[in-house]
């Protein structure tokens, strides 16, 4: 079996990081010779970040530079990319590896759309895209697919994505009278819609008040502050959690908010979904990949606050039953989405499956 490196310069805790992670764990289950390499300045977080996972604290590899990569490479067949950097650092550490190497180009977000058009970030994210030669680019949703070809004509094989269901589950949750209402509020990242969230949140308490327990996560308070997004009365901020606390966080959720411009992918929606909490969901992205609007979930134009808060009246104006019925429809359209076959889809995109 081919020995497989993904090359992943990342601190972890986001959602990328935690793909690589469970699906690498996967093939190794598989009996895959695959691991991870991390540049050094983060490799010390991310063996934090992904202490339950055994495997990661002795046989996650470091490297210094793309001198040190290139040596390292010669000991595998195929390397993978997983950020517009990484390809970067493997298409200088290929001039430097003594044995040919395939490459391949997971591409988790399109990452030109995180920087101003021509500045020389967006320049190294568009150009990733062009100089990896005979690279297999795969992605998790067609969305994603789409718009890699139609910007630069590369196809893309479309792989399963992985939700970590040993966390993501439902469990027995406590009767109560309120609606639980979560959302992702990450104040550094603007695409990620803070001050929209915040706003649509208050407007939910202000009608719904007593009715509804409101919590947010994805930034502390003085996070908030910083980047001048209000906190109102009423609302939860329960600041960056760890993987396993968003899990429990969720499984006690009755509707997740996701008011993001748009998601590549969708994870903690789909994470929500899979612990039985009904998802809201941009409609510009691959989230439609496994929301079907009104029967497991909803989407929605998250560019109008209006068409918003309607969608989020609709929610809160559910029966017991209708609930109960969503729930169990959101559960099932995310249950095949397991590391294994996220694993297996991979390494057939691939040609080793």
């Amino acid at each position: 079996m081919a020995r497989i490196a993904f090359i992943l310069p990342v601190s972890g805790g986001g959602g990328g990081a935690h793909s690589v992670v469970q699906e690498v764990t996967a093939m190794r289950a598989l009996g895959v010779d695959a691991t991870i390499l991390v540049n050094e300045k983060n490799i010390g977080s991310f063996k934090k970040n992904y202490s339950r996972f055994g495997w990661v604290a002795t046989d996650v590899g470091v490297f210094t530079g793309p001198k040190d990569l290139g040596e390292t490479l010669t000991n595998f067949d195929m390397v993978v990319a997983t950020t517009n950097t990484s390809v970067h650092s493997i298409a200088e550490a290929f001039a430097i590896a003594k044995n040919p190497i395939r490459a391949g180009y997971y591409v988790q977000d399109y990452e030109p759309l995180f920087y101003e058009v021509n500045s020389q970030h967006w320049n190294i994210a568009v150009s990733s895209f062009n100089i990896l030669k005979d690279c297999t680019y795969f992605a998790k949703t067609r969305w994603l697919r789409d718009i890699v070809y139609a910007v630069h004509m590369h196809s893309v094989s479309v792989v399963v994505p992985s939700i970590d269901f040993g966390i993501y589950h439902p469990t027995r949750r406590s009767p109560g009278d309120k609606r639980v209402i979560s959302a992702m509020v990450r104040p550094f990242t603007p695409r990620r819609a803070p001050h929209r969230t915040m706003r649509i949140l208050a407007r939910i308490k202000a009608k719904y008040g007593d009715q509804v327990e409101i919590r947010t996560f994805g930034g502390d308070l003085p996070d908030l502050h910083v980047f001048k997004v209000p906190v109102y009365n009423g609302i939860e901020v329960m600041g960056s959690l760890l993987q396993t606390e968003v899990a429990s966080l969720l499984q006690q959720t009755d509707f997740f908010l996701d008011l993001s411009d748009y998601q590549a992918f969708g994870r903690t929606a789909a994470e929500a979904m899979a612990c039985g909490a009904i998802s809201l969901a941009p409609v510009v992205g691959g989230a439609s990949d496994f929301i079907e609007d009104g029967r497991n979930s909803f989407l929605v134009d998250t560019r109008d606050e209006a068409e918003i808060f309607t969608v989020v009246e609709r929610m809160l104006s559910m029966s017991g039953e209708e609930i109960r019925l969503m729930r169990l429809a959101a559960i099932e359209s995310v249950m095949g989405f397991t590391p294994i076959a996220a694993a297996l889809s991979e390494l057939r995109a691939f040609g080793f499956a």
